[in-house]
């Protein structure tokens, strides 16, 4: 069975109003050796920025006049506890001094060349207290070593990451903040420019080994591999950042050549294989790669953000969303909407009153208002005062249609997730034994009365409002719908819920490969017989290597029932979203052998995931699959097809990783507010 991993939501505000503030004590020691201008820009912002209680103790190891003058000035007008070494000891043995005196709960040891951000300490506390067994914390950076984003390398040294010129140290940690899912990685390494400890570690494994590292460069590294021996774990707070600017303490020659003695000291005292196996894991964890593939388009985002802002803050925006469970349609909305509110804009949705409880009972933690209409007629004078009104379905265009009679209508658009007549193209012929009585006569002559009803209804629903305003994902329906339809249509982007959606566990080596597919029976171009057929046969030809996992239909649905079942699998059922994403961090393989996808949204969350995906030909999944580089693009329709694919990804190990780690990358690139920004461009 899958573990039932709890999933921690991402915060979508920009200034976080939900940080607690912290109760115990910290004792704060900064070691001070020059370099006086990053030592004021440190000190201003731990005064600026860190909650109390907290205690600051410096250390100033043999510094030249000038800075001593400063730090016996600072120290008149802050409390705080200064000690003075007439020569320098080394960084080592002056953060022991530190650690001796301090006697708090908590121990921070923070450079002299950093620049802490707003609730800095409140959140590397948060993530301490998190789990018991978490002994020490870091927090991202610029340039930390694997704690850095979103490079940690560069021209085979580490990362510098510079921050644009006009963005300033607390801008970036919002920015953060604001788009953590708050997964707090476990790492067998911590850098040493920020680490908070806990007193109890320290009581357990003492103090820094100043002996063999009195100069630093490896002591940090060296508690890190004793408190793990000891049975802690060491955590990055990925909701915060603090700059380094690399101390001028040293030149950068001086720097190089103490790490490379450091490392040294480092392997003939533990041994090469265990810095080996540490940076291994460092280098290659999925959940750290996942965070700085997101890092590089936080600038992007917020630029987004920004402009949306300046054009747009105030308009009142609402989306006709008449659903009562879980889909990808609603699902792509609702990101899209947060997206909207970070904008400044005040978005709402719109559904019915009778649709309320399920509604709620699928969306528990919906941060949305919804207005509920009792009936199709109130809509019109629900949404009158909105400066645009959005159908998300054909029929919701006729309900909002009045709107356009009014002397100063709002903007009237249709969000267009796919070709809606195609839903009504597949005659009824599987009730042909519906003739064998009257009343069965009856039921299907209604039947095909809805149906045809509804063909019509979708068709007319892209003419019914001729100044309306018609976006959609993919270059598939647009083409479709000004193909077919002879009405204009923008390409606004696919997109996915990339904070949710991202790697969130460390995936590890399982006895079997895991597949997953989304059954939808209730829709015969979802291709459900033929997936089914498909992955009962991939069972018996791989019964020992495979595990195969369902979700999307009830186990009790007759039309599930009446599907081939006559293998090994585990249905969950209805997923929520976050359930979703937990799956997603669990299996190998997620297939789609619809017919054809307007757009696949299940597929790119699987893919953001990190998961190696096979999706149609047909469609709009090219949107974002690339055959043979993120993704298998096959004719679905085709059984031999989708069997051979989903063979080759179970055997072919390389191309199985190769399109995983390439899903994982691209994916990163297809976030909401690109396309948030795109609807309100539309629209206004």
């Amino acid at each position: 069975m899958l573990e039932n991993l709890p999933i921690t939501l991402p915060s979508y505000q920009l200034e976080d109003t939900d940080v607690v503030q912290h109760q115990p004590t910290v004792d704060i020691i900064i070691c001070v050796h020059n370099a006086l201008a990053e030592v004021q820009r440190c000190l201003d912002s731990v005064h600026q920025y860190t909650t109390s209680p907290y205690n600051l103790i410096i250390i100033d190891d043999g510094s030249e006049m000038e800075t001593l003058r400063y730090l016996r000035h600072f120290a008149t007008l802050h409390p705080l506890l200064l000690l003075r070494n007439s020569t320098a000891h080394g960084y080592t043995r002056a953060a022991n001094q530190g650690l001796q005196i301090a006697q708090s709960p908590y121990v921070v040891l923070l450079n002299s060349d950093t620049v802490v951000s707003p609730t800095w300490l409140d959140r590397l506390i948060i993530c301490a207290e998190s789990a018991a067994k978490i002994g020490m914390v870091g927090p991202l950076s610029n340039t930390a070593s694997w704690q850095s984003i979103p490079d940690i390398e560069t021209n085979g040294d580490w990362a510098t990451n510079p921050l644009p010129t006009d963005m300033t140290v607390s801008q970036m940690a919002a920015r953060v903040a604001a788009h953590s899912a708050r997964l707090y990685p476990r790492l067998p390494f911590l850098n040493g420019f920020c680490l908070l400890i806990k007193r109890q570690l320290i009581k357990a494994i003492g103090y820094f080994d100043e002996i063999a590292f009195p100069a630093g460069y490896g002591e940090e590294n060296d508690y890190c591999i004793r408190a793990r021996q000891a049975g802690w774990e060491l955590a990055v707070a990925d909701d915060v950042y603090i700059y380094h600017s690399q101390s001028k303490s040293y030149s950068h020659e001086r720097r190089k050549q103490l790490a490379e003695q450091g490392m040294q000291i480092l392997i003939d005292k533990h041994g090469q294989s265990v810095i080996d196996e540490g940076v291994k894991i460092c280098r290659y964890s999925q959940v750290l790669q996942g965070i700085r593939h997101r890092a590089k388009l936080l600038v992007e985002r917020w630029n987004f953000i920004a402009q949306a802002q300046y054009y747009w803050r105030g308009k009142r925006v609402i989306f006709i969303l008449p659903v009562m469970e879980i889909g990808g349609g609603a699902n792509i909305i609702l990101a899209e909407a947060r997206a909207m509110l970070t904008m400044g804009i005040e978005v709402y949705l719109l559904n019915f009153l009778h649709h309320q409880v399920k509604f709620e009972r699928c969306y528990p933690q919906l941060d949305i208002p919804v207005i509920y209409a009792a009936t199709e007629v109130e809509i019109p004078q629900l949404c009158h005062n909105f400066d645009a009104v959005i159908a998300t379905l054909h029929n919701s265009v006729e309900w909002i249609a009045p709107l356009a009679q009014l002397p100063h209508p709002p903007v009237i658009a249709y969000y267009i997730q796919d070709f809606e007549p195609y839903f009504y193209v597949e005659k009824p012929t599987h009730y042909r034994w519906f003739w064998q009585s009257a009343w069965l006569r009856r039921r299907l002559a209604s039947y095909y009365f809805r149906w045809v009803t509804g063909f019509r209804q979708a068709w007319v629903s892209y003419l019914q409002i001729p100044q309306m305003v018609r976006f959609t994902k993919t270059d598939w329906n647009k083409t479709e719908i000004e193909t077919q339809v002879k009405q204009p249509c923008t390409v606004i982007g696919a997109s996915c819920h990339i904070d949710l959606f991202m790697p969130r566990l460390e995936r590890i080596a399982h006895k079997k490969i895991r597949i997953s597919a989304m059954i939808r029976p209730s829709s015969s171009r979802r291709g459900a017989l033929r997936t089914m057929q498909v992955l009962r046969d991939i069972q018996q030809q791989f019964a020992e290597q495979v595990e195969i996992i369902l979700f999307g239909a009830r186990e009790d649905d007759p039309q599930f029932l009446a599907l081939p079942r006559d293998f090994n699998y585990t249905n969950l059922g209805i997923c929520l979203p976050e359930q979703l994403a937990l799956l997603f961090n669990q299996i190998d393989i997620f297939v789609d052998f619809s017919n054809f996808q307007a757009m696949g949204l299940t597929a790119m969350e699987a893919m953001a995931c990190g998961v190696a995906v096979i999706v149609p030909n047909q469609g709009g999944s090219q949107s974002f699959a690339v055959h043979q580089h993120n993704a298998l693009v096959i004719d679905t329709t085709s059984y031999y097809q989708c069997y051979t694919a989903l063979s080759t990804l179970i055997t072919d190990d390389q191309q199985r990783m190769l399109l995983m780690n390439q899903a994982s990358q691209d994916m990163v690139h297809f976030y909401p507010e690109k396309v948030a920004y795109r609807i309100l461009d539309c629209l206004f």
